[in-house]
């Protein structure tokens, strides 16, 4: 054997070792730009595409036994192309979504990946509900307001012993992962152009937490309203506010690990939306406006879709154009999960705006215990 036919061969396995070690490295590569892809949700299309991935290789692993699977696979599954996933993912403009052609130009639009599910009285995708960003230094303002008038009802009234309780135990759980949400007019900044002041680590949303508390033990419904500083603990941490729900999915962890009769999270936010879309005139007087959301990035997102849907059906029927509706939320406009993951009965619950009163915000809140007192003790009845 010649020594040139041994260089040929020692050539010939550089080559080989160097492409399996560029082929390897491609392939992480790849990994990681489609892991960031999906974790900032740049492309839906793309994301839906690869969420369904795991079906399509089942699909089609048992299409091998039976091709009849696969054929009809295909035929449910027309609508994806490789021309309408690459335009997607360099653009997030989708052939069949036409307002994927303005979402991402024009101003305020960027969230239009949210998805209605029922939509209330003239919600529609130019006024989804805006989740609030605001920055570090936000988080621990101690802004303080007149709060005479927050846990105030209409008028002094005798409440009457509930006809049925569910006694000691607590069922529902309500918390606050952005616990610094409050109102304008709750800090005396009415007319305040800029939303990020209706932040405040003293008198937020929390407050109303109590008023939904209250309301519902005098329907005999067992409830806790949990005030943790969530801002506080982020900035002790070292975070910001994209790491609430990290932070709030501990608290709720805690409280479902203490407590087995929790059977309800309700996680109550406020809209950074203004007054003209927050607010309802309902018999002649004006309400903060209700949104049921719902994160679909885990398995229990139709089981808490039907407490919402209830919900706002009860809401619809009793105060008219009180509930915005439903939403979904997923990966591309949000966190996707909400910790509603932890629970089959968990809702996110946008109440009201940055411009919505005190008397507004109590109304809507009297309303929602109603409302949910109906539906807990109706399932209650029909659960024995």
């Amino acid at each position: 054997m010649s020594r040139s036919y041994f260089y040929v061969k020692k050539a010939n396995f550089i080559k080989i070792i160097a492409f399996c070690f560029i082929g390897v490295l491609t392939a992480f590569l790849f990994t990681g730009v489609m892991v960031t892809s999906l974790k900032q949700a740049k492309s839906s299309y793309l994301y839906n595409w690869m969420s369904e991935l795991s079906m399509g290789g089942y699909m089609y692993a048992f299409g091998m036994e039976n091709h009849y699977f696969t054929q009809e696979y295909r035929n449910l599954n027309k609508d994806f192309s490789i021309s309408s996933l690459l335009l997607s993912t360099a653009t997030n403009i989708r052939f069949n979504d036409v307002r994927s052609l303005l979402g991402t130009e024009l101003p305020g639009l960027a969230k239009y990946d949210m998805e209605i599910i029922i939509a209330g009285e003239g919600t529609n995708y130019s006024n989804l509900p805006i989740e609030s960003n605001i920055p570090l230094e936000e988080l621990l303002q101690e802004r303080k307001g007149d709060s005479t008038q927050q846990s105030k009802t209409e008028t002094s009234q005798t409440v009457k012993p509930p006809a049925q309780t569910t006694g000691d135990k607590k069922v529902v759980f309500i918390y606050h992962t952005h616990s610094w949400e409050s109102y304008l007019p709750q800090l005396n900044l009415t007319g305040d152009a800029n939303p990020n002041k209706a932040s405040s680590s003293v008198s937020n949303i929390s407050i109303y937490g109590d008023r939904l508390k209250q309301q519902l033990e005098n329907y005999g419904i067992g409830t806790t309203n949990d005030k943790t500083d969530v801002g506080k603990l982020l900035v002790s941490k070292g975070l910001n506010s994209n790491s609430s729900y990290k932070v709030s999915r501990e608290i709720v962890k805690e409280a479902m690990a203490s407590d087995p009769d929790l059977q309800f999270m309700f996680d109550l936010h406020r809209d950074s939306a203004r007054k003209p879309v927050t607010t309802a005139i309902v018999n002649n007087k004006p309400y903060a406006k209700l949104v049921f959301v719902i994160g679909t990035g885990n398995q229990n997102y139709k089981k808490n879709l039907e407490v919402a849907s209830a919900l706002h059906d009860i809401l619809n029927k009793k105060y008219p154009n009180l509930s915005r509706g439903v939403m979904y939320k997923d990966f591309s406009t949000g966190n996707g999960i909400y910790n509603q993951d932890l629970s089959g009965q968990a809702i996110l619950i946008e109440v009201g705006g940055v411009d919505n009163t005190a008397e507004e915000l109590n109304r809507s809140i009297d309303a929602l215990a109603e409302a949910f007192s109906e539906y807990y003790w109706k399932a209650e009845k029909v659960n024995g």
